[in-house]
């Protein structure tokens, strides 16, 4: 079956946030990633709230009043990297503040309470306050992100002393270490850090319980894997056991010839073969699995896609 890339992309986008639009993940995201495992953010403590500032949409984004006071947390998944994306987050964090700022202004306005000199130029009270926002960027490619970090790697100047930078949050899920108290958090990444190195005999020997279907979905949208996802999509039963689901990825890779071994001849047959795969939306780690090509083989296969 052929894919649209986009379209595939979409639905791993909604399959995702989804995932994290569940207090109890979410929480343990921000606990593992930023508070060193302490549990700082409680479930019943954040409420979802619209994604869309201004015109944007945030991927998920929820309000937390706990014990340091009210802030917005917000999660921005990149299946592929993004080279502007400390600007990128730079900006929406910037709106979900201009937000604040014009709500603000309007009620001062429709109040009539603004007194001062002072007060009529900001357009708020000196005791206005607003709430800060937390981002975080969890990226799931095959590749170390490679590129920008900051807003301070994409200036192109001697002197950078004087500037204030802007760091992003990021987590690499390819190489990402930590140990997550949820038991679907920890599942979802762990296997996906797996899938996404290609670790498929780790897989097998280590992951032979059954994980709930949706969970299972999650981690296929992860690895950008339309033909997994589209296989655990098909599976009537509730209950996923993702060693039995590669395995039948594999014999069935076999049977259309694509198994290591029988990928030989010109390059140009082999870079025609390699190209159907990527079009089909399989991920780079099972492609190098299944086929045993070099990873510069695939990459001229991508090249010559475009």
């Amino acid at each position: 079956m052929t894919t649209n890339k986009n379209n595939s992309y979409t639905t791993f986008d909604q399959e995702i946030n989804t995932f994290f639009k569940d207090a109890h993940h979410f929480s343990c995201l921000i606990n593992t990633c930023l508070y060193q495992g302490q549990e700082i953010v409680k479930p019943e403590n954040l409420m979802l709230v619209d994604p869309k500032i201004q015109a944007y949409t945030r991927d998920v984004l929820m309000l937390w009043n706990g014990r340091y006071g009210s802030y917005y947390l917000g999660i921005e998944n990149q299946l592929v990297e993004n080279y502007p994306m400390p600007y990128r987050i730079l900006q929406y964090d910037c709106l979900v503040y201009k937000d604040q700022m014009d709500i603000l202004e309007k009620e001062h306005r429709k109040k009539k309470d603004l007194r001062s000199s002072e007060e009529f130029l900001s357009g708020i009270k000196a005791s206005d306050r607003l709430i800060p926002c937390i981002t975080i960027v969890i990226y799931y490619g095959t590749r170390p992100w490679q590129t920008n970090f900051c807003m301070k790697d994409m200036f192109d100047v001697k002197d950078m002393s004087s500037l204030i930078d802007f760091k992003m949050n990021l987590i690499e899920v390819h190489s990402d270490t930590h140990q997550y108290k949820d038991n679907e958090l920890d599942l979802v990444f762990s296997i996906t850090r797996d899938i996404l190195n290609a670790n498929f005999n780790t897989i097998r020997n280590k992951y032979k319980q059954g994980i709930p279907k949706q969970v299972a979905l999650v981690i296929a949208s992860m690895a950008k894997d339309e033909e997994l996802y589209q296989q655990i999509k098909e599976e009537e039963k509730e209950v996923i056991v993702m060693c039995e689901s590669l395995d039948r990825m594999r014999e069935e890779a076999s049977n259309k010839g694509f198994i290591k071994g029988k990928i030989q001849g010109k390059e140009e047959g082999v870079l025609t073969i390699l190209k159907n795969l990527l079009k089909k939306g399989i991920s780079d780690s099972y492609i190098l699995e299944i086929t045993g090509v070099s990873s510069e083989l695939l990459l001229k296969a991508k090249q010559t896609l475009n």
